[in-house]
This record gives structure tokens, sequence and C-alpha cells, in this order.
């Protein structure tokens, strides 16, 4: 699974104080774009750059061939395109028109590209949006803009839902009913939900007027609990500590601001201590700790493993922070280590503002 959303346990409902310290359509006609360059990622490449993840935005587009449902055409080949992988698929966005007995389809204004990840998982992000289109005009998409989820089904680091798959979701979306979409900027480094209306007017599917809302994801403050015992992650006496829970709730030393990014297109987390903003979760050695932002700040991905979520410190391949009860901290060992003699942690939200 990627990503705590979903699997956060809900904390007490208690508050608690703050701490200061292109073109015109047809309709009947789909068109599909298929990259046909190989394109390679090097190792050491930095994934967050702005620059790394470019889409070629650009009239320099060849015919290669004509089709009954449109027109493939290559993208030229380009330095600022290394991150997409070989034969990525592009396609464009149409909506259906609900009504069985027209065979008609109109484009929300953009294309999608497909390519995968390191682990094989999809990736979908929107290109070529026409200014004037559904997509940037009414939903203020950008380009590049990643697509996280759709209607509730979740689509960044799916298995599944390929490129086809995607477009096929878009195609039969409802008409005069509530949808939700979740997308990346990676410029901002922001999550937002998208919801909306469609509707049909003049024989033209438009969104429908004042239904577009956009809600920015903010950061979470959650207590990070020990699941076999009474116990929270809480920084006291300017260390982390394993202390007894009470209630984690009302308790700011037990809470940590969660902030969610991109790590490699891989959903990745921040924890900030609450009543130290200037301290983060990460690791001295091979020990979970707190470490000064200065040092840069860690991030985490997360493999949820039974009811257990174990964070996984970005950059260490196969490196799970797992208890140790020898020891009694949190340590980094090997998926095998961590699930066969070990547990993870539960992420509990709570009502504290960040």
């Amino acid at each position: 699974m990627d990503g705590i959303d979903g699997i956060i346990m809900n904390g007490a409902t208690e508050s608690c104080c703050n701490v200061n310290n292109g073109g015109s359509t047809c309709q009947k006609e789909e068109k599909i774009l298929k990259c046909v360059q190989s394109l390679e990622i090097k190792d050491d490449q930095n994934c967050d750059d702005e620059k790394s993840f470019e889409f070629i935005e650009t009239t320099e587009l060849t015919v290669i061939q004509r089709t009954k449902k449109g027109k493939q055409l290559k993208r030229i080949d380009t330095r600022e395109s290394t991150l997409l992988d070989k034969s990525s698929l592009v396609s464009e966005i149409f909506v259906r028109y609900p009504k069985e007995d027209i065979d008609k389809e109109e484009s929300l204004g953009g294309f999608i590209s497909t390519i995968r990840r390191s682990d094989g998982a999809f990736l979908h992000a929107f290109c070529s949006l026409e200014e004037d289109g559904i997509f940037a005009k009414a939903l203020h998409l950008k380009n590049k803009d990643i697509l996280v989820s759709l209607n509730g089904i979740k689509i960044l680091g799916s298995f599944t839902h390929d490129n086809a798959d995607v477009v096929e979701m878009f195609r039969n979306l409802p008409m005069s009913k509530t949808i939700s979409m979740v997308k990346y900027n990676r410029r901002s480094d922001k999550f937002t939900t998208i919801e909306f209306l469609l509707e049909i007017a003049s024989e033209e599917i438009i969104v429908k007027e004042d239904s577009v809302k956009l809600t920015n994801d903010p950061p979470m403050v959650a207590a990070i609990v020990c699941p076999r015992s009474n116990k929270s992650l809480a920084y006291t006496n300017g260390q982390l500590n394993l202390c007894n829970s009470g209630d984690v709730s009302s308790n700011c030393a037990h809470h940590f601001v969660v902030t969610k990014t991109l790590a490699g297109y891989y959903l990745a987390y921040t924890f900030q201590v609450q009543i130290d903003k200037s301290k983060y979760l990460g690791l001295k050695g091979e020990r979970l700790d707190v470490i000064d932002k200065t040092k840069g700040i860690p991030m985490f991905r997360q493999e949820q493993i039974d009811r257990d979520v174990f964070l996984k410190p970005d950059g260490y391949d196969n490196k799970y922070v797992h208890y140790n009860e020898t020891t009694g901290n949190y340590e980094l060992g090997t998926r095998e280590t961590a699930v066969a003699e070990s547990f993870g942690v539960w992420i509990e939200r709570t009502d504290c503002t960040p």
C-alpha cells in the first residue's frame, strides 16, 4: 500500500492546545500518442529535481501513422525527458455521453502519460493540456500534475491501473454526480483534492458552474504508537523516548506533524516534532531518533503488513524500522527480520493543530 491514508487509526476526538515553540477535437475520434523512443534513468539522478520530470510541450511532433481512432505521434528525443521510461504511452482523455443511443465523446482537454516506477507500479501525469479545456480552465490542472486517485480509487502506485484503464475510468465518469480527484503538483509539492460535477448543456459536456471545490491536503498531527505496549514515541528531555501513552490526544510531547510528499515518485512522509519544530524523526546510525533539520529533513516511505505500519527510510534499500525488544529501541533491519521477529508502529491521528 502506498501511503498511510486510509490506514491511520482514529485518535481521540478531544482537541489539544497548540504549542508555540491542443486544437479542435473530433468527438468520434480518439487521438493516441505513443512514445517510441527508449530513455534511460540513471541511478544517481535526482528524481525530485523539478526539471527531472519534463514532458515535451512542443509542436515538433512527427505524424507516423493515422488510424481510424486517431493519430500516433512520436516525441522528439530530448535530454529533458530522461525520466520517461521507454515506450511510455500517452493518450488523450475523453468522457462519454451517458445516453446509450449517442456514440459521442467529449475531450477533457488534455492527455495522460504513463510510465513505470522502478518497482513496476504505474505512474500517470497530465500533459499537453489545452488552455481552454476542462482540465486546465475549470479544474485548474497543470502540466506534469500527477494523478493520485480518482473517485476514491487509488491510482498512484497501482500495479493494475495502466494507461488504458485510467483512460477508461475518465471515459465513464458520471453526469450530475460529485466526482473527486486527487492530484499532486511537483512545483508546489502539494496534494489537492478536486471535487466537481459534469453536466450536459447545449449538447456539450461541461463542468457545472460553481461546482468545483479545491482543497489542499494539509499536514496532520499524529502519535506514533508501539502496538504491543501502552507506549508511544515522545520527545522528552531533548531525546526520543518510548513513554506511556496516556492520553496522546492532549499530550503534545507525543505529537509529530506528518507532511506528505513524493520522493522518486513514491509517497513519502516527514515527521516533525510538534513541540520543537527544528527537530525531525530520522536515523542516528541504525537507530530511530530525532535529528536537527539543519542536517536535512528525512523522508520515510511505509508499508503496511497486517495491522502494523513499517517505516522505510528513503534511500535505504530493503530496510525497515522495527522494534527491537532486546534494546527497547526502534532500529533498522531487513524486511524479513522486521516481519518475522518484530513489529512496526500504529499512526494515530489527533486533533492537534500543526
